[in-house]
């Protein structure tokens, strides 16, 4: 025997059910237009006005499941298999709008991200599934919405994923022409930062990258690991080569020639560097190693501009401890200095920036020890007077015409001039 109802506003067919004593499963089973029109979407959407056919009997074998778009099975010992895509079915809304109930499998579904394929590939999450069902033995379909949690929960499938790793596992199963469409927009864009950075990447890589940071986090040896921004900035900072090919020597220094935002940085590196006086003061492969280090920081992100100056700083401060005051008030290394290798450099008759921080006179002159031990520049007469003591004085015209005067007045002296 069968009743009529219609549908109305508010109402699931889980409470439809509930309220006649008996199944969705069967209210699907009796009313074929739920599976067969599309409108229904399987069973899920139902609408006001709709008119139901309602079994009247209550049947006590197994419960009833059903995929929405498949035809309904009956009751079954069968345990889920791997490549079933039995779930139970859920209440609808008879407002037009999907609603999830609160006992169905549809929402453990959406949940925790659960698709037919990866349920069928995993054998903690096929005892689950079956034990909700009362398809373990027992008999009994777990319908409590707290018990289903826990039980999910505890599957290893659960406790070896993200929230971000189910997602995007139940995306790419459910959705893949989508999830193709959104591999192949990533990859793209990986491509382009890449490109922006004067660096190049196989399509293939991009399109792994791609992947991995859909995921987001994932389970990797019991600890999360984040595909992210700073996941992408530490590759392509692993990717900068520092070879033959971008790498030349001037002068002894070396010269780095890079593309891209990798040109800027390390025009911006050399600058700052220069004003803390550190390729002049260190050996080429401390420079070249100082250098490439900071670039790769830079770019992974594990460093920032600040981090730079404060290193150069620190630097600065330990190799001329009697600059540390103006140096902690902001000044650079060169401004700190200039005064003196001003001094030096109208004595040496060269441009200033063109002397070495790790000349001898230099390190004399801005590391002078007074009579009460402090380590203190020279003033300024003193540091003219050291640099007369060097051998570059010998070279200028100043000195070459003082020996030149001191010559004829020796020779008009002896009476060789008159």
């Amino acid at each position: 025997m069968a009743d009529k109802y219609t549908v109305k506003s508010g109402d699931t067919l889980s409470k439809i059910a509930a309220a006649n004593k008996t199944t969705v499963a069967k209210i699907v089973a009796a009313n074929p237009a739920l599976t067969t029109n599309p409108k229904y979407n399987g069973g899920r959407t139902i609408f006001s006005g709709t008119k139901l056919t309602i079994p009247t009997t209550v049947n006590t074998s197994k419960p009833v499941v059903n995929t929405p778009g498949i035809p309904p099975v009956t009751g079954s010992t069968t345990s889920y298999a791997p490549g079933s895509s039995t779930v139970v079915d859920t209440g609808v809304s008879s407002t037009g709008a999907t609603q999830m109930d609160k006992l169905s499998m549809a929402q453990l579904q959406a949940k925790f991200g659960i698709a037919a394929a990866i349920i069928g590939s995993d054998k903690s999450l096929q005892d689950a599934i079956n034990k909700i069902l009362g398809l373990d033995g027992s008999g009994t379909m777990i319908t409590d919405p707290f018990l289903q949690q826990q039980i999910i929960q505890g599957t290893a499938w659960y406790k070896n994923q993200t929230d971000t790793q189910r997602k995007y596992t139940y995306f790419k199963e459910s959705n893949p022409g989508q999830y193709a469409a959104d591999l192949q927009l990533n990859a793209s864009n990986i491509i382009k930062q890449y490109a922006g950075n004067g660096l190049s990447i196989t399509a293939a890589d991009a399109i792994k990258y791609a992947d991995q940071m859909m995921q987001q986090a994932v389970i990797k040896d019991g600890k999360v690991v984040r595909y992210d921004q700073d996941f992408l900035n530490k590759l392509m900072a692993d990717s900068i080569k520092f070879d033959k090919t971008n790498t030349f020597e001037v002068g002894g220094k070396v010269i780095y020639d890079l593309d891209g935002k990798l040109e800027t940085m390390a025009q911006a590196l050399y600058e700052r560097a220069w004003d803390y006086g550190y390729p002049a003061t260190t050996s080429n492969e401390g420079f070249k190693k100082w250098f490439e280090a900071s670039i790769k920081g830079l770019v992974a992100g594990t460093l920032n501009p600040e981090d730079v100056d404060n290193e150069l700083e620190q630097r600065a401060i330990s190799l001329f401890p009697g600059l540390k005051d103006k140096i902690a008030r902001g000044e650079t290394l060169r401004q700190a200095a200039d005064p003196y290798l001003q001094a030096i450099a109208n004595t040496w008759e060269v441009d200033a920036n063109s002397i070495d921080l790790n000349n001898d006179t230099v390190q004399q002159v801005l590391n002078y020890t007074d009579d009460k031990g402090n380590i203190v520049p020279m003033n300024l007469y003193g540091a003219k007077k050291a640099a007369r003591r060097h051998s570059n004085w010998d070279f200028t015209e100043t000195a070459k015409q003082e020996k030149t005067n001191i010559g004829a007045t020796i020779l008009r002296d002896h009476g060789f001039l008159a």
